[in-house]
């Protein structure tokens, strides 16, 4: 089992480099592809401000946009030249209400897709939000998600994996097989596994630690019981802890009807995250 077919978003922010190389470098371990993919997003302002504007900025616009999409592919096609590593690109037009869709569509005919964890400090957080919900919840593929303030320089190749005996979990664990494979420590984290006794078993963990040896994969498993502190930060403590560069969940989301998109754990990680995250939904 390898990934054979990887996809990578391409922007124009400080982060997408690190997005980038880890893309790249899991391609060149796994003997895969590596498809880059900018969005070159239409303005649509005029038609939420009431008014015209003249062809002219609009044009300018547009110009400074296709511009950054295409040096943001440029920089993909060179690093993956000197890594002698395949690549193909696209520079997709579409509207910013349509990106996450769009995005969505390439990254369903991929094996994994690289997207970067949202930076409050920039501008366009909601807009990259938007992103990460549509590729999670709409792609049916999994999605590394790479922090805004880089990968860790020391590569420790130590994974947790937050298990919680559900089917979300068990699709992350599935689609993260062949990262897990030749890492030097796996973790099965269980947290309060009394709360859902009903999906761990006897030993929580011990059967999907047993699933992961048959894939050559091995793994240790640490039951984590506290129930007076959240979920999310007893993960995040968890992985500053144990030193991990790499944390395996399922994505969990609310209803689109609601004013938020993910869910509470979920939500936590993916803002407070400072490792690298594989999530499934």
């Amino acid at each position: 089992m390898a990934y054979k077919d990887i996809l990578v978003h391409l922007d124009d922010s400080k982060a997408c480099a690190s997005r980038i190389e880890a893309a790249i470098a899991l391609a060149k371990r796994q003997e895969a592809r590596v498809s880059g993919v900018a969005l070159a997003l239409k303005s649509t302002i005029s038609t939420y401000i009431g008014v015209d504007i003249p062809s002219s900025l609009t044009d300018a616009q547009q110009e400074i946009v296709a511009k950054a999409a295409q040096s943001a592919v440029e920089k993909f096609e060179q690093a993956a030249a000197e890594a002698g590593v395949e690549c193909v690109s696209e520079v997709i037009k579409c509207s910013a209400t349509k990106a996450s869709a769009r995005l969505a569509f390439f990254a369903r005919h991929t094996d994994l897709c690289f997207l970067g964890q949202p930076n409050p400090d920039e501008s366009g957080m909601a807009f990259k939000e938007s992103l990460l919900e549509g590729v999670l919840f709409a792609s049916g593929r999994p999605v590394y998600v790479v922090p805004y303030i880089g990968r860790p320089q020391m590569k420790i190749r130590k994974a947790v994996i937050a298990w919680d005996g559900g089917k979300k979990s068990v699709r992350a664990v599935n689609d993260a097989i062949p990262l897990l494979q030749g890492r030097s420590e796996v973790i099965v984290l269980v947290i309060n596994p009394e709360q859902r006794r009903h999906v761990h078993g006897e030993k929580p963990g011990t059967n999907i630690a047993a699933h992961l040896e048959r894939h050559g994969i091995t793994a240790r498993v640490d039951v984590q019981s506290h129930v007076d502190i959240p979920t999310d930060t007893m993960i995040l403590n968890y992985l500053s802890d144990a030193g991990a560069d790499l944390l395996i969940m399922g994505a969990y989301g609310h209803s689109r009807l609601r004013e938020k998109a993910f869910g509470g754990v979920t939500n936590t990680i993916l803002h407070q995250m400072t490792t690298p995250v594989l999530m499934a939904e």
